[in-house]
């Protein structure tokens, strides 16, 4: 009877194990499934940032509306604060200026610390860009002073923020200034669409300092850039900015030939961002 005992106790000492080793097994193998509403969230993010590589900005915006939503439901400030400065953006695109603005400054008003640094940085940003595109110079350079205050020459969007600075330089007619900051920028670590802009930039200021060929040097920097990250928008600002210094320069011939390339981008882009009509 012993015997039997003991070997009843090894047999099922042995099926714990098993059943322990199982389990261990399946957390390794499948993680636990998230609450609805956080995996609804990521989704609508996906299919907003989607939308908005494909050009749809009205379905970008009610994805990333939706986006915020959620993630405030949740009380997620972070993710709640990126989707808001997306938001904005692509209402921006669309021509709702103040509507973009507001969702900005609630997120520079939110003086609780809730919000990162880095995100009320990349907010001041953006509404110094917005700001920049609609003519507001002066309330421009105020958004821009904070982002920069804030960064201090050492957050992720430090590249950005010197283009624009060099941009607002430059529409001021300080383009020895702004040349300067712009050639800054290409000397340091910025990604390809900062060192693109950066290009742009110089060569807006050289062309006003009448340094033609640094200008052209400048614009076809830019263009070899954007041609790689297919921005069709700026390939035509660049296209523009070689045939005017090409004009001129006289040569004239060349000049029209880069118009010609401009035009014919420009319309290519033209016809593939609208929508078919429904019958």
């Amino acid at each position: 009877m012993i015997v039997k005992h003991i070997f009843n106790i090894r047999q099922t000492a042995k099926l714990l194990l098993l059943s322990l080793l199982l389990s261990i097994a399946a957390c390794g193998s499948a993680p636990p499934r998230q609450p609805s509403t956080i995996e609804q969230a990521k989704k609508v993010d996906q299919e907003a940032h989607r939308a908005l590589r494909d050009g749809d900005l009205m379905r970008a915006r009610e994805m990333f509306n939706q986006s915020m939503l959620l993630q405030q439901s949740l009380d997620n400030i972070s993710p709640r604060t990126i989707s808001a400065i997306n938001l904005s953006s692509v209402l921006h695109k669309l021509g709702d200026t103040d509507a973009a603005l507001g969702l900005l400054d609630g997120v520079l008003a939110d003086k609780s610390a809730r919000i990162p640094l880095e995100l009320r940085i990349a907010a001041a940003f953006r509404k110094a860009i917005i700001l920049t595109d609609n003519g507001r110079a002066t309330e421009a350079e105020s958004a821009l002073q904070l982002a920069m205050l804030e960064c201090n020459k050492q957050c992720a969007i430090a590249p950005g923020i010197n283009n624009l600075h060099a941009r607002l330089t430059l529409k001021s007619g300080d383009f020895v200034t702004a040349l300067a900051i712009a050639k800054g920028v290409l000397k340091s670590s910025a990604e390809k669409e900062e060192m693109a802009n950066a290009q742009r930039i110089a060569g807006d200021a050289a062309t006003a300092l009448g340094q033609m060929d640094a200008a052209l040097a400048h614009y076809h920097g830019a263009l070899e850039l954007d041609k790689e990250l297919a921005l069709s928008s700026r390939i035509v600002e660049d296209l523009k900015g070689i045939a005017y210094v090409l004009e001129k320069l006289g040569r004239k011939l060349e000049a029209e030939v880069y118009t010609h390339r401009a035009e014919s981008v420009a319309t290519a882009a033209s016809v593939l961002t609208k929508k078919p009509t429904k019958k």
